[in-house]
């Protein structure tokens, strides 16, 4: 057998999984030496009641806090700097992160500002982030950015429009409290939505061109569990079981894009965020068909065998049919979701495709698309989905 020599790196942060596990935030502040921490976070997640238990374990080790709850969905600039001066000013030693990926990518940013200076736009790009965050510990209230165990942070520049990548090891978050309970309390939408974004997270790393053994094994595993979870029932809403592999699912997908990169995808899907606000599953959503249908040439047998997981290929040969049947079932899984409307129904117009693929083409993400598209590429994409 033939001696792989390419070199590989994985970056993950320190796990801790199951029901009630929120309540070790405490010691872990205590572990970094945090005395003083920030708790990023937003004003829903801070009314839930299971918000008791993580703050009980601070006083429990004698850690400091102060919140910081000013953080909108798809965060912008201004969030970050506001909470980075409130670090700065309360003399905070490390970040708790509890909420969805808004929050958790606000809170990334805030430890970059505080720990490097300027603004966090500074920091756009790939591997500019100079210094080492403050100790960051996540505690995910949703099951699908999976920004607690990944080294991106998509964070919106308000001026421009835009959401922006930071993508850097120093962003990996020290430690994850994968937890159940959080999760209870979100609506339906957030975990359809959550749900196809963790689906679009593993689909892209397992066709990326920077995939590798074992983010190839970490994606296919989330495929198969999400094949499994949804179309999302209501009945399960207040299952621990459901929940517990939802967070699996968007663990192993966050693992194995963190390593491998993600692709058209979400360099569309940012676009569109951006512009209409729309919540980054389902943007995803809108256009994961077309990027799927453009990309399928250039990785013909890894798209086979995720819809072997689907089981939709079996006994068809014709590509027109089992592309058909593929994409019927990703639909289905949405259930009700906006994976079937036009982007139209959220106010875009012809007029915008130019400025949707010009800030497109200049996402990282799609470095690692298995197929590297031109601006009439993705300008023909965005037409598919008006």
């Amino acid at each position: 057998m033939e001696m792989v020599r390419e070199f590989r790196k994985y970056v993950i942060p320190e796990i801790i999984t199951g029901e009630n596990s929120r309540i070790f935030a405490g010691r872990y502040t205590k572990n970094f030496h945090s005395d003083n921490v920030l708790i990023a976070t937003d004003k829903n997640v801070f009314r839930q009641k299971w918000m008791r238990e993580i703050l009980q374990s601070l006083d429990e080790y004698g850690t400091e806090y102060v919140i910081f709850s000013d953080i909108e969905e798809n965060p912008r600039d201004y969030n970050v700097m506001a909470g980075a001066d409130l670090y700065l000013g309360e003399e905070c030693t490390g970040i708790l992160a509890v909420g969805g990926g808004s929050v958790l990518d606000c809170a990334k940013g805030i430890g970059i500002v505080a720990a490097n200076g300027g603004t966090v736009m500074d920091y756009i790009g790939v591997d500019l982030v100079r210094n080492p965050m403050p100790p960051l510990i996540c505690v995910p209230t949703t099951a699908g950015s999976a920004a607690d165990v990944s080294q991106y942070a998509v964070i919106c520049n308000t001026e421009r429009q835009t959401k922006n990548l930071i993508i850097s090891k120093s962003l990996v978050p020290d430690v994850s409290l994968l937890d159940t309970v959080p999760l209870m309390t979100q609506p339906t939408d957030v975990t359809v939505h959550s749900g196809m974004d963790a689906f679009t997270h593993a689909i892209e790393a397992y066709v990326s061109n920077g995939s590798s053994h074992l983010s190839d094994m970490l994606a296919l595993e989330s495929v198969k569990i999400i094949a499994g979870l949804f179309p999302f029932a209501e009945d399960n809403a207040d299952d621990p079981a459901f929940r517990f592999q939802s967070l699996m699912a968007s663990m192993y997908a966050g693992i194995a894009f963190s390593n491998a990169g993600l692709g058209l995808i979400h360099a569309m899907s940012h676009a569109i965020g951006a512009r209409y606000d729309l919540p980054h599953g389902c943007a995803s959503s809108i256009v994961m068909p077309g990027v799927i249908r453009y990309n399928y040439a250039s990785a013909p047998r890894k798209y086979r065998k995720i819809a072997d997981i689907l089981g939709v290929s079996a006994g068809i040969s014709d590509d027109d049919q089992w592309m058909t049947a593929l994409l019927s079932v990703i639909s289905g899984m949405g259930g009700e979701s906006d994976s079937d409307m036009a982007l139209s129904e959220y106010g875009a117009c012809m007029d915008d495709i130019p400025d949707l693929a010009a800030h497109t083409i200049v996402d990282p993400c799609i470095a690692t698309n298995p197929r590297i598209p031109d601006t009439d590429d993705i300008s023909r994409l965005f037409v598919g989905v008006l």
